[in-house]
């Protein structure tokens, strides 16, 4: 059957390459489901799944019935493509993955931190970063992406999201300014001196706080 808005969402994943895993809702029907390989998410949600990123995303898969077009996402393994191809379904092209921004003169740089195991990335002004020093980011489980971590890199992830952390600085224009950030999971706990908890992480139900 095709998609129809009134239909109940389920929240299902397909796998990535890099054992990543990527989460949606979804309101397909099961035949359809199996078909494109979803795995509908237990209650305790597996490591290295993320939902809602912008990059990587998997490819999307359709196929015209009688009574319109079913499409969603697709699994990632060749053989069940090549399955779905023979059904009928048109398999899309791969998503490009997001790049990561280098160079000394560029005006931001890539950078990510460790949230529920994924590499939860974002570009960073550079003023910023060297107003907060090597050292404070180091402290803060923020590291500079490199080519090397653009395969494993997640992009606007709304689960699992980092917490962010805030500082007053006093050396700042005017009379100060405050610098924000994104801090890794296994930082929170012991920020430098100074920062402080602005937004909580968040994190799938039924994850460990």
């Amino acid at each position: 059957m095709p998609l129809n808005k009134y239909d109940t969402k389920v929240t299902v994943s397909v796998p990535l390459p890099n054992a990543l895993i990527y989460v949606f809702d979804t309101n397909v029907d099961t035949e359809a489901r199996t078909a494109l390989g979803h795995t509908v998410v237990p209650a305790t949600t597996p490591p290295l799944a993320f939902k809602g990123g912008n990059s990587p995303r998997p490819k999307r898969a359709r196929r015209l019935t009688a009574d319109g077009w079913n499409s969603s996402f697709v699994t990632s393994l060749a053989a069940t493509q090549t399955t779905l191809k023979a059904a009928g379904w048109q398999i899309g092209r791969e998503p490009k993955k997001r790049g990561i921004i280098t160079g000394t003169s560029a005006r931001a740089i890539t950078v990510y931190v460790i949230v529920r195991g994924i590499k939860y990335a974002w570009n960073m002004p550079r003023e910023t970063a060297t107003t907060m020093t090597a050292a404070t980011m180091t402290a803060l489980g923020i590291e500079v992406a490199t080519a090397a971590d653009i395969p494993t890199l997640v992009w606007g992830a709304s689960l699992p999201r980092p917490a962010k952390v805030s500082f007053f600085n006093a050396l700042g224009p005017g009379n100060g300014d405050i610098l924000s950030t994104f801090v890794g999971q296994a930082q929170e706990n012991s920020l430098p001196a100074g920062w402080k908890l602005k937004n909580p992480r968040l994190m799938f139900p039924g994850d460990a706080p």
